[in-house]
């Protein structure tokens, strides 16, 4: 982990069986960024993963990281479960 990491608790979630689960990023762990960036991410300090970060749209502020099935079940997490999640920024705040 670098010193531009950032960790917090999020619940993963699923809007529907049938689309990727997903993670809540609220903008206090991405200030000074309003555009997706590429991170890398760790669930409950899973080996480490590369991801989009992406700002929710629709007039929220926050952002969000989808996560596949298979970096869920390494995790050993399901969708309701409560997690560490760790994102190190790999782009440069613009």
């Amino acid at each position: 982990m670098t010193e531009g990491a950032i960790t917090f608790s999020a619940r993963i979630l699923r809007k529907q069986s049938d689309l990727p689960r997903y993670v809540v990023v609220k903008p206090d762990h991405v200030q000074g960024r309003a555009k997706s960036f590429r991170a890398m991410v760790r669930l409950n300090g899973s080996a480490a993963f590369e991801r989009n970060i992406r700002p929710w749209g629709k007039g929220s502020d926050v952002f969000f990281v989808n996560l596949t099935d298979p970096q869920c079940r390494k995790a050993g997490l399901v969708t309701g479960d409560l997690c560490t999640v760790c994102i190190d920024p790999v782009d440069p705040a613009e």
